[in-house]
């Protein structure tokens, strides 16, 4: 082979090269939100007027390399893996004030590269008489996406009293 074919093809894989990893940084550019839930929580410590039990708390991450804002949480009643993908809930609910007590609104809230938020679920058994059968699903709303980020509520399992086993 002559050297000028080698140099075209040297040039032509460092270009694709070039090319490719432009791509991937354009596809991993902006935020990335991970949702981090958990189905029974409690907040202990701040006094007893403060503390609470038999919370849903969602923890939301911003994993991504520009911010954004968290606009609303939501709790949505999904049965099928259609409604699912097609964000097409039997019941929606939108949690107005997913503070935890004794803070202030964290509605609509920047959310800042590394940075965390926090917003909690409260039980409403006059609305929805059960959110941990399998069913439910919460997340948020972000001002850089229309879908929401959502996570399935797990199904509460119950727990034995201690020295007890289950055989089953």
């Amino acid at each position: 082979m002559k050297a000028e074919t080698l140099v075209a093809i040297y040039a032509a894989i460092i270009g694709t090269s070039a090319f490719l990893l432009n791509v991937r940084m354009w596809w991993e550019a902006g935020p990335k939100l991970v949702l981090t839930l958990v189905s029974d929580g409690m907040t202990v410590g701040g006094g007893p007027e403060l503390d609470e039990k038999d919370l849903i708390l969602l923890t939301v991450t911003n994993r991504g390399d520009s911010a954004t804002m968290i606009t609303n949480m939501v709790l949505f009643e999904i049965t099928s893996p259609w409604q699912r993908w097609s964000i097409r809930p039997t019941k929606s609910y939108v949690i107005a004030h997913p503070q935890l007590k004794g803070y202030p609104p964290n509605i609509p809230s920047d959310l800042e590269p590394s940075k965390r938020w926090t917003g909690a679920i409260r039980q409403r058994p006059d609305l929805i008489i059960n959110m941990r059968d399998g069913n439910h699903y919460t997340g948020v709303y972000a001002s850089h996406r229309d879908r929401p980020y959502l996570m399935r509520i797990p199904v509460r399992k119950d727990k034995l009293p201690a020295g007890t086993e289950s055989f089953g």
